[in-house]
């Protein structure tokens, strides 16, 4: 892996239809979805991990599911750790965006918390390891915040 600092973008599919989730994907040019549900499904059928994965491959990006990275159900530190590691990995090679179910990254408290675990409980340790987080917002807009900063239930 290379030394050099990786951007690593992150975004929720929320209630997207497929053709604005893929707008936004191709807006960022991400060329691989690291899916980090700890469930790939979602009520959506859109976004259940086989048709996901078929879509974007379609569409010519990647997806590579990641359930070590937790979600609502929490992942063992050492599951986390090499979750973690092969994220960084393959940002190092490819364009990436972490992906969950949660459109917004912040809730709109008048002091924003962490609104999903992309934010509250994978930023930190991926800003440690030297990645810088750009976090997809569902307009196209893009946000960066310090994630250790935030109050968050991870």
């Amino acid at each position: 892996m290379s030394s050099e600092r990786v951007n690593i973008y992150t975004v929720g599919h929320g209630r997207h239809a497929w053709a604005d989730f893929l707008a936004l994907l191709r807006q960022y040019r991400i060329e691989l979805v690291c899916d980090v549900r700890s469930a790939a499904r979602s009520r959506w059928p859109q976004f259940n991990g086989r048709v996901l994965a078929e879509n974007l491959r379609e569409s010519g990006i990647g997806y590579e599911w990641l359930p070590e990275c937790g979600g609502k159900t929490p992942a063992p530190a050492e599951d986390l750790s090499r979750g973690l590691d092969r994220i960084m990995e393959l940002a190092a090679e490819a364009r990436v965006a972490l992906m969950c179910s949660e459109s917004q990254p912040l809730t709109k408290h008048s002091k924003p918390r962490a609104n999903c675990h992309r934010v509250g409980l994978l930023g930190p340790p991926l800003r440690a390891l030297g990645a810088r987080l750009v976090h997809i917002l569902p307009g196209g807009g893009a946000l960066e915040v310090d994630e250790s900063s935030l109050p968050s239930v991870w």
